[in-house]
């Protein structure tokens, strides 16, 4: 793996964080970043990350963990918010063995309707619309919490 800096070279969400791969984002700020997953499980599948690269969670340091998990609540009463969904699956993987794809630490915030449709490509009309709703209702979160 070649590294550079605080970003793997070879890291799709790297890549996305540097703004050399595209993504729907949803959320972003100086710490973290979440994405709709490209491939997702069922609409509004989000990724929640630190922009630094950590392979998995025992190497990311406490402080910029709970950055993360911040966040990912955040964007889970979102998702239930603005997909009416009655509830999320949030998922963290650590290791192949686990079902790790990606190896840069991340959550999945999965909204769950009672049944799972599989994965399927995320569309770019399914991008614009689902990151539209995700995005108002991140920043409707946020702002009543100040």
């Amino acid at each position: 793996m070649i590294i550079m800096g605080i970003y793997h070279m070879d890291c799709v969400f790297c890549r996305i964080v540097r703004s050399e791969e595209p993504a729907y984002v949803v959320y972003e700020d100086d710490h973290v970043i979440a994405i709709l997953d490209k491939y997702p499980i069922s609409r509004g599948h989000t990724l929640v990350m630190p922009k630094r690269h950590y392979r998995d969670i025992t190497e990311i340091p406490s402080d910029e963990l709970c950055r993360v998990i911040t966040v990912t609540k955040t964007v889970a009463m979102a998702v239930i918010k603005a997909l009416n969904v009655p509830g999320v699956r949030i998922i963290q993987n650590n290791g192949a063995e686990a079902g790790q794809v990606v190896f840069h630490m991340h959550f999945h915030v999965i909204p769950m309707t009672g049944h799972i449709v599989g994965r399927h490509y995320l569309t770019e009309e399914e991008g614009r619309e689902v990151s539209e709703l995700l995005s108002g209702a991140i920043k409707e979160i946020l702002s009543n919490k100040s």
